[in-house]
C-alpha cells in the first residue's frame, strides 16, 4: 500500500478544485483575511532528505520561544530528530508534544492541558500559524514540522540506530495497519507493539504492561489533542520508555485512510486549507473561527492588551 504523500495528481486535489471552482461553494471572507494577516512571510523551504547517522554530539540545551506562556522549542528537523535519539537512549524520561493554532485555542480553556505543554520536555511547531506568531512575537524562526514531514526520515534514522518503537494511535485496526506498512518500507525496522486508542482489545493497564515488557525507546501516541497528552501526563510514571511522543492523527495517513495535503500546497503553507476544504463541516469552527481567535491571543501578548 502506497503511504507517500499524494501529488497534484491525486484524486483528492481534483475534488479540491472542483469545490473551490464551483460557483455554489462560496469561500468564507473570513478566511483570507486569516491566510492575508500573515501573508508578508514567506512559504515553507521543501524539506530535504536527511544524510546519513553520524554519531551523536552533545547537543545544546534547548532554546525556546514563548508563545502564549509556551515554550516552543527552535529546532528544525535534523535538530528534533537529533533530540529524540539522543534521549531514546538516556534513563531519564521525557515528554514531546506538538503545538499549532488549534492546541493554542484549546489550552486558552483548558488550564489542565496549558500546564501540561508548559511541563513538557520538548514542544515543537506543528503548524505554519505558530512560525508565523514566534516571528511577529520576537523575530524567531521556527521550522512546521508536522508529522507526515518528519515520519519516514524518523523511521530510516530508527531502522539504522536500532532504536525499538510502540504505536498507541487511532481507531482499531489504524495502528497494526501503519505499522505493517512502515515495516515493509524499511525492512527490519523494529516496531515492537502496538494498540489502538480506543483500548478496545486489552484495558489501558493492559496497554502499559505490553509497553513496558516490550521496552521500546520510543512510544507514538496518537489519541488527539488534548486527550493524548493528558493520558501521558497522567501515566508517564508508569510508563518506562525513554520518550513519549504525542503524534496526533499522524498514524491515520501512515494507515492511509487519510489523505495527505498535496506536496505544493504544503509548501504555500496551505495545509489548513487543504483540511476546511476537505471537511468544511468538521473543520469550519476550527480554522474560520478558530484562526482569527489564534490571531487575537498572539496581538494581545504581542501589544500586552
Amino acid at each position: 500500500m502506497r503511504i507517500d504523500p499524494p501529488g497534484w495528481r491525486s484524486p483528492d486535489l481534483v475534488k479540491v478544485i472542483r469545490r473551490i471552482s464551483s460557483p455554489k461553494s462560496p469561500l468564507p471572507l473570513v478566511t483570507f483575511a486569516t491566510f492575508a494577516t500573515f501573508a508578508t512571510f514567506e512559504p515553507l523551504a521543501p524539506l530535504v532528505p536527511l544524510a546519513p547517522l553520524a554519531p551523536l554530539a552533545p547537543l545544546k540545551p534547548l532554546d525556546k520561544v514563548n508563545i502564549l506562556d509556551v515554550g516552543v522549542a527552535r529546532l528544525d528537523l535534523p535538530g528534533l530528530l537529533a533530540q529524540v535519539r539522543e534521549w531514546s537512549r538516556d534513563q531519564e524520561r521525557r515528554t514531546i508534544f506538538y503545538v499549532n493554532a488549534h492546541c493554542f485555542n484549546i489550552a486558552r480553556q483548558d488550564a489542565a492541558y496549558r500546564n501540561i505543554l508548559a511541563a513538557a520536555d520538548l514542544v515543537y511547531a506543528d503548524g505554519i500559524s505558530v512560525a508565523w506568531a514566534a516571528r511577529f512575537l520576537s523575530g524567531a524562526r521556527l521550522t512546521k514540522m508536522t508529522g507526515a514531514d518528519w515520519i519516514h526520515d524518523f523511521c530510516r534514522q530508527a531502522q539504522q540506530a536500532g532504536l525499538r518503537l510502540y504505536i498507541l494511535a487511532g481507531e482499531p485496526g489504524i495502528a497494526r495497519l501503519a505499522s505493517d506498512n512502515l515495516q515493509n518500507k524499511y525492512p527490519g525496522l523494529k516496531i515492537v507493539g502496538c494498540s489502538d486508542g480506543w483500548f478496545s482489545e486489552r484495558s489501558q493497564s493492559d496497554v502499559i504492561h505490553e509497553i513496558n515488557a516490550a521496552s521500546p525507546h520510543v512510544v507514538f501516541m496518537g489519541l488527539g489533542v488534548p486527550r493524548q497528552e493528558k493520558w501521558i501526563a497522567g501515566r508517564r510514571k508508569q510508563i518506562e520508555a525513554p520518550v513519549c511522543w504525542g503524534v496526533g492523527a499522524l498514524f491515520d495517513y501512515v494507515a492511509g485512510v487519510e489523505a495527505r495535503v498535496p506536496r505544493l500546497m504544503n509548501l504555500l503553507a496551505l495545509e489548513w486549507f487543504w483540511r476546511l476544504i476537505m471537511d468544511p463541516r468538521g473543520k469550519w469552527r476550527r480554522y474560520l473561527l478558530g484562526n482569527p481567535l489564534f490571531i487575537y491571543q498572539v496581538l494581545r501578548q504581542k501589544y500586552g492588551l
